[in-house]
């Protein structure tokens, strides 16, 4: 039995060295019969490169001008102007350019025909902000941008309860309590108990005991990140609740619980 299975795959290795060299000939002798599909694409590729190495010595692309966008002090590496705009190497000059303003969030260098490079710079969008020896903004990246203030910024939520002596500004924190209370933060900004209602500060000291303060100094005690959108939910049922007796003033609504804790000013 088994001397049977290896002489079936001897046979059959034996077949394929005949059956490569007939489709070998079969695709040469195509070729030979119907050479015009490889003339043509033979033509196509001198094409190409005799256009472009006639771009690349061209007058008409020799570099004349390097836009910048306004209120930014880039330098380039070395100058640019009479160079081909086709041998520029566009990473690299975006690359040099970003490590003089590492507070964008990139910089883009394009090619305009015939004549111009054009940077453009994509800035941070501040979402929060940090105190640090004074507030400084945050971007949703976690990047602290450089552009402290001596006072809070009116309109951006206050992170509280971070480790601050980790953080320093012009640098971007992937791990840690600033991701954790921006993305605290977002998951407030899409709740629909808090659509008419402004979230001022978030405070992440405890990870399993989150809370945040509204514009009319009400606290909401939350759990952890992971029970997050399940207490915010709950919120929405406390304030219809609240709703209906308008002369009780609330200090704090604790919704770790099944029934809200509803915690009355004094």
């Amino acid at each position: 039995m088994a001397s049977s299975r290896s002489r079936r795959r001897r046979k059959q290795w034996k077949g394929i060295i005949p059956r490569g060299v007939r489709m070998l000939w079969t695709g040469t002798r195509w070729v030979v019969l119907h050479p015009q599909p490889i003339v043509l694409a033979a033509l196509i590729g001198l094409s190409g490169w005799a256009l472009r190495t006639h771009a690349r010595r061209a007058a008409a692309f020799r570099i004349t001008n390097v836009s910048f966008p306004p209120d930014t002090a880039f330098t380039l590496e070395k100058p640019l102007i009479g160079e081909s705009l086709w041998d520029v190497d566009l990473r690299r000059v975006s690359e040099h350019l970003q490590q003089q303003e590492p507070a964008l969030k990139s910089v883009r260098v394009t090619r305009q025909l015939p004549n111009t490079l054009r940077v453009s710079a994509v800035p941070r969008i501040p979402v929060a902000q940090v105190r640090l020896d004074r507030w400084y903004p945050v971007d949703r990246d976690g990047f602290v941008l450089p552009e402290p203030s001596q006072d809070p910024y009116p309109r951006l939520v206050q992170l509280s309860g971070l480790d601050r002596g980790s953080l320093k500004p012009g640098r971007a924190y992937e791990d840690g309590s600033l991701p954790l209370a921006l993305r605290a933060a977002e998951k407030m900004r899409r709740a629909p108990a808090l659509v008419s209602r402004r979230v001022v500060e978030v405070n992440v000291a405890d990870p399993e005991q989150i809370w945040f303060v509204l514009d009319n100094e009400m606290e909401v005690r939350c759990g952890s990140e992971a029970e997050l959108d399940a207490h915010l939910a709950r919120l929405k049922h406390a304030f219809r609740a609240l709703a209906k007796r308008r002369e009780l003033m609330v200090k704090y609504i604790d919704v770790r619980f099944e029934e809200p804790v509803v915690g009355p000013q004094i």
